[in-house]
């Protein structure tokens, strides 16, 4: 049976991927600066999961959403972690409750996997391409930005040479 690689996450407004470009530093040659299209927080990797669970996936979101409330976001500060640059949401019980009910919702339903690592929300920003481990300074300054969460988004995600593409399956808005 085919399978894709799915997952589900709250996207950035274009004006806050436009920001978070704007702070690279493509001069820094060691470095793989991500996509702004692919900024993202992930909620929920699915993995490798059929059409009849891509379908399951999607009611579950659709009735899921009716009660949950949109909420504000703020991005807090990039933290260098091994090989890669992430950017950091500040701590937000909205967004740690929407993402545990979730987890719990579909795990119960056996199309989520159990995580060996606590829930850590993130947007990778750039990885070494050389395994160099990255530094505080490898960006320009950055100021926290806050932006309102209003829909979460099931992605289907094909690993290309170079980059994943993210493909759009379908966007839930929240309340």
């Amino acid at each position: 049976m085919l399978t894709k690689r799915i997952f589900l996450s709250v996207d950035l407004p274009e004006d806050v991927k436009l920001y978070l470009k704007n702070i690279q530093k493509p001069e820094v040659r060691w470095i793989k600066w991500m996509k702004p299209d692919n900024f993202h927080i992930t909620l929920i990797f699915f993995g490798d999961i059929n059409e009849e669970q891509i379908k399951k996936t999607k009611q579950i979101l659709s009735e899921t959403v009716l009660l949950t409330d949109a909420f504000e976001l703020k991005l807090g500060r990039p933290l260098p972690e091994r090989d890669m640059l992430w950017f950091l949401p500040e701590e937000n019980v909205r967004l740690l409750n929407l993402q545990s009910d979730l987890q719990r919702i579909f795990r119960g339903a056996r199309l989520a996997k159990r995580e060996r690592k606590r829930y850590a929300p993130h947007i990778l920003l750039a990885k070494s391409k050389t395994g160099r481990p990255m530094e505080d300074n490898v960006t320009n300054d950055f100021v926290p930005m806050e932006f309102r969460v209003e829909k979460i988004n099931l992605y289907e995600s094909r690993l290309t040479p170079g980059a994943a593409t993210h493909i759009l399956i379908e966007s839930f808005s929240l309340q």
